[in-house]
């Protein structure tokens, strides 16, 4: 994006509007060609990282505004069209408020559209985002839908709302759309993109950086380049074959047929020289010819040097041997798959670390000529891999050690946990513009880790818990839910109220309405219990954002009715149907994967990332398009997943990209 997109800029307040001219804006918005104000700017595009304090620097101009109603100049004249007189009051988005509720419908909407304003430059947007929701944005004049479409765009954004920016753009913004300048224009085109890629709706990201990037040149054209690559990416690739059919735009057409050449082949670097190749030969006056995709230049770059033997330490006996040996098989499995592609593989050796210390297994590695290693799996002993300042080989340990940091560059931590997820539940809760939740999780050690992961991350975005609850085997769940919802509450007040007056009085129970979602972390046979519980406690429409445990990767209609509406996360593994290697896995392994699927597609992955640590290393914004998510390198060299969200639809999982678009949803 160019420059002056980017820039931070201020409003001012332009000058009160008339009556005819408001409802001659409103009636004829596209014909009509406003001036104007020279104070007028625009607000600033955002990015993902764009922090909530950063409004604390935005400059605030001081707020002018003449007398209109009772406590402010209570004997200066006013007109129907809002505030007029002589002497100069500074008013704070209180004062504006009070005036809100004084004043006509639509003089009231201008009045909470400049709170909302004079909100976002002290340093809160979730107040202002909360009087923006409520704005009938129809009923403004031009200028003003504008400001209001910039700000709710530039707060939602700011703040990981998806959902509340969407709304703002897809309507008002549309309405007003052609009536921008070329640089507004672009600027809702890319608070629109990013819109859709935090809510998972990649295609229609990729779709707006491509309008984005044919309107500009140079760096910033680049840059939107890159941005439809990345979301292009994060679509299946079952969906980018499908839309490869259909799709009637050339240059986005090019670009598909090299995402499905990035993911297709990414396992067989040798498939991948030659589709590439290939596509280089067909495509060769396509903009991703002209500059190919840094990822993709670093696949060619890592064919040409690839990995040649690796060394795998997992448990053989003990505790984890199960875990261990699913991870194993699922390793192995991928080799052979690749093989029977005509794929060249490393050689793998594997050891019991269950059995050997890590200075024995690192010697056994090394004089079997092994160049990185996978493994351990044990807590303890990536923990003890943690304090060594060196080690002999680069190693992608299967779990996350207990120490905040890791001094050794060389060890890299990849794990599936319920941290991981329950953060993403937060992320994608609040995304969707949520406020204030209820927990409900196992009273067991892991359950007590997902639970605190999903607080931090609920609470560092402006959350709140309302109530937390947690069960046992022992618990019954109905009542808990009950409890949460404080409908026995509402049931003793009844009781009372008939005592008092001492006669029957007609009652129905209500819920708390403090409360817009529920986070729950279940296996399935608990899960089933949940949506039927708030059902009947009069909270059917609450959502419900769920980790993984609920689903075991095998659809069940007829067993999971009782889950229908409920929002969880989980790996593509079980949510995307194409790999042929997944089935193989089940065929081969029918009863382990029942109990240990994921495992099997972690040890898959971890085959693949051992090859492409250099890759994720030498590039931040690069990802392995794995069985367990889109895995890049965090912090601390921590592999992180980003998940698939999928909701059951009939008792089955469907993925958030199947379902309606928010941009049909009003804004006021």
């Amino acid at each position: 994006m160019d420059s002056d997109i980017l820039k931070p800029s201020v409003n001012g307040f332009e000058k009160e509007i008339s009556v005819s001219e408001r409802n001659t804006d409103h009636h004829d918005l596209r014909n009509k060609s406003l001036p104007m104000p020279a104070s007028e700017q625009r607000y600033p595009n955002l990015t993902p990282k764009t922090s909530i304090k950063r409004y604390r620097w935005l400059a605030v101009p001081v707020i002018a505004l003449l007398a209109a109603c009772s406590g402010v100049q209570k004997n200066q004249s006013t007109s129907d069209t809002g505030i007029a007189g002589s002497q100069e009051v500074q008013l704070t988005a209180e004062d504006l408020l009070l005036l809100a509720q004084q004043s006509s419908f639509d003089q009231s909407q201008i009045y909470q559209l400049r709170a909302a304003e004079i909100l976002a430059q002290e340093g809160k947007p979730n107040a202002a985002l909360g009087i923006l929701a409520k704005i009938h944005a129809y009923r403004l004049p031009f200028s003003l839908q504008k400001r209001f479409v910039f700000l709710s765009a530039e707060l939602s954004l700011g703040t990981g709302e998806g959902w509340q920016a969407l709304i703002a753009l897809n309507n008002t913004g549309s309405l007003i759309y052609d009536r921008l300048t070329p640089a507004e224009q672009m600027s809702l085109t890319a608070y629109r993109a990013h819109a859709y890629g935090i809510l998972g709706y990649h295609e229609s990201s990729a779709r707006e950086y491509l309008v984005l990037a044919r309107q500009q040149t140079g760096l910033p054209a680049q840059q939107a380049y890159e941005q439809l690559w990345q979301s292009l990416l994060n679509i299946t690739l079952d969906d980018i074959r499908t839309l490869m059919d259909s799709e009637e735009d050339r240059e986005l057409l090019g670009w598909l047929d090299l995402a499905r050449v990035r993911k297709e082949a990414a396992n067989n670097l040798d498939q991948f020289n030659t589709e590439l190749n290939r596509w280089l030969g067909q495509w060769s006056d396509h903009q991703g010819a002209q500059a190919l995709p840094k990822d993709m230049a670093f696949l060619v770059e890592i064919s040409r040097n690839p990995i040649q033997h690796i060394a795998v330490f997992l448990p053989q006996s003990g505790s984890l041997a199960r875990a261990g040996n699913a991870i194993r098989d699922g390793i192995i499995a991928t080799s052979v798959d690749a093989r029977a592609q005509s794929a060249a593989t490393p050689k793998l050796s594997f050891f019991d670390s269950n059995t050997m210390s890590l200075d024995e297994l690192y010697r056994s590695a090394m004089a079997a000529g092994a160049e990185v290693v996978i493994g351990p799996l044990s807590k303890s002993k990536v923990s003890e891999l943690q304090k060594r300042e060196s080690l002999a080989l680069p190693t992608l340990a299967l779990n996350y050690g207990t120490h905040e940091k890791t001094v050794n560059p060389h060890l890299f931590q990849y794990a599936i946990s319920a941290e991981d997820e329950a953060s993403q539940a937060a992320v994608t809760a609040w995304q969707d513009g949520k406020k204030r939740a209820l927990t409900l999780t196992p009273g067991s050690d892991w359950g007590g880790r997902a639970l605190t992961a999903f607080e931090t991350t609920w609470s560092e975005q402006g959350g709140t818990v309302a109530e937390t609850a947690m069960y046992s085997n022992k618990t019954n769940l109905g009542l808990t839910i009950e409890k949460m919802l404080e409908v026995d509450k509402s049931e003793r007040r009844w009781r009372r109220i008939s005592q008092i007056l001492d006669q029957k009085i007609e009652f129905e129970p209500r819920r708390r309405q403090d409360v817009d979602m529920m986070f729950l972390v279940a296996t399935p046979a608990t899960a089933r219990q949940v949506k039927p519980a708030l059902a009947f406690y009069y909270a059917a429409d609450l959502p419900v954002y769920a980790t993984s445990h609920l689903y075991n990767g095998k659809a069940s209609p007829s067993r999971d009715q009782d889950l229908n509406g409920i929002n969880f996360c989980d790996i593509p593994w079980f949510l995307e149907n194409s790999s042929n290697l997944k089935h193989q896995i089940t065929k081969a392994w029918p009863e382990e994967t029942n109990h240990y699927g994921r495992l099997f597609a972690m040890g898959s992955d971890a085959l693949q990332l051992a090859g492409r640590l250099r890759m994720l290393q030498a590039l931040p914004d690069s990802k392995v398009y794995g069985a367990t998510g889109a895995l890049s390198m965090g912090a601390d060299q921590r592999v992180q997943r980003q998940l698939e969200w999928a909701t059951f639809v009939r008792g089955k999982p469907v993925m958030r990209q199947y379902l309606a678009s928010p941009s049909t949803k009003n804004d006021g």
